[in-house]
């Protein structure tokens, strides 16, 4: 029997493969990481939970706002003693409630964004690896967002631990889940604007004590300048003999009066709105407007009659100044390593 042998397989010329072009318009450098896979987050975030430091944030953080909470409540209670209590008192009670326990932790916010960001950049710069992380895969803009983002995950978690004190005011009535998402996106959203420029203060200077410094002056002045900027209106036209009110978009860039506005107001109170800082804010916000807030003869506010949306332009401004901070950022950190040592 004759052998039998088999056809070679014919194999088809391949083609090279075409080379992608480069669209960054730099050779040789990297698309970047993603934020799952940064580097930098992943190392912030394992050196933040380690250690005895996490649980003393933690206990001081829910040990403020549970005092808040339970003074808030007394009060409420030695207010309303000897009157009966019904559905529309329990309302304003739990509102209060929320707001001085969400007040607290906007508070304790403003103070703790600096000395979580802003050594950031000065850090690294202080232990000498700032230029080896330059001279990793990853670009500027990663750097920075790694280390940003690392500060919300913290902020975000103590945020997380307080929904249980959130959640006796909701028990109590008065608020939607709505109310508590709209204050816990606000003060998550305070945070990252704070921080986003708190980095780039860290990215410009080279001692972290200095930029600690300046950053909780940022955060005083992210709080209290827009005060003093009304004051300085107010006497400005009483010198000049006028007596027109500082407008309400003098505001728009105080973490105070975005948080208040963002809430609803609170209707049939004798003030007006809810007896919280936030309800302050919210009446002079309203008294400033070109509309001012009017009541009927039963004390109900009209409705629509309220002042500008204060909280529309602190978040726009908001969004801008983050964007601006981390391009900055960005733009410090890509200085080259020699310049570094």
């Amino acid at each position: 029997m004759s052998e039998i042998t088999p056809d070679p397989i014919a194999v088809p010329d391949v083609e090279p493969a075409a080379t992608v072009p480069d669209t960054s318009g730099r050779s040789g450098v990297s698309a970047g990481v993603s934020i799952r896979n940064n580097p930098v987050l992943r190392r912030e975030l394992i050196e933040r939970v380690q250690g005895a430091k996490v649980v003393v944030f933690l206990t001081l953080w829910l040990a403020l706002l549970t005092i808040i909470l339970v003074l808030t409540y007394q009060a409420s209670v030695a207010i309303n003693q000897g009157v009966q209590i019904d559905v529309t008192s329990l309302g304003r009670v739990g509102r209060q409630l929320f707001e001085w326990v969400l007040f607290g932790m906007l508070v304790l916010i403003l103070f703790l964004v600096p000395g979580l960001t802003a050594g950031a950049i000065t850090g690294e710069r202080e232990r000498q690896t700032l230029v080896p992380l330059q001279m990793t895969m990853m670009r500027p803009r990663d750097i920075i967002i790694g280390k940003l983002s690392a500060a919300l995950s913290f902020l975000m978690l103590l945020v997380i631990a307080a929904l249980p004190l959130l959640g006796v005011s909701y028990l109590v009535g008065g608020l939607s889940i709505l109310d508590i998402v709209r204050g816990i996106s606000m003060l998550l959203f305070t945070g990252l604007v704070l921080g986003a420029v708190c980095v780039l203060i860290s990215s410009r200077l080279r001692r972290t004590t200095a930029a600690t410094v300046l950053g909780y002056g940022v955060s005083f002045v992210f709080a209290f300048g827009s005060f003093f900027m009304m004051i300085a209106w107010a006497i400005t036209f009483s010198v000049n003999g006028g007596d027109g009110e500082p407008p309400a978009e003098l505001l728009a860039l105080n973490p105070f009066a975005g948080v208040g506005d963002v809430l609803p107001r609170q209707e049939n109170f004798f003030t007006g709105d809810t007896f919280s800082p936030f309800g302050g804010m919210r009446s002079l916000i309203d008294e400033l407007g070109n509309n001012n807030a009017r009541f009927d003869n039963n004390g109900n506010r009209i409705n629509g009659d309220r002042g500008p949306y204060v909280w529309v332009y602190y978040l726009v401004l908001g969004v801008v100044l983050t964007v601006v901070s981390i391009r900055s950022s960005a733009k410090a950190v890509s200085t080259p390593a020699d310049s570094e040592r």
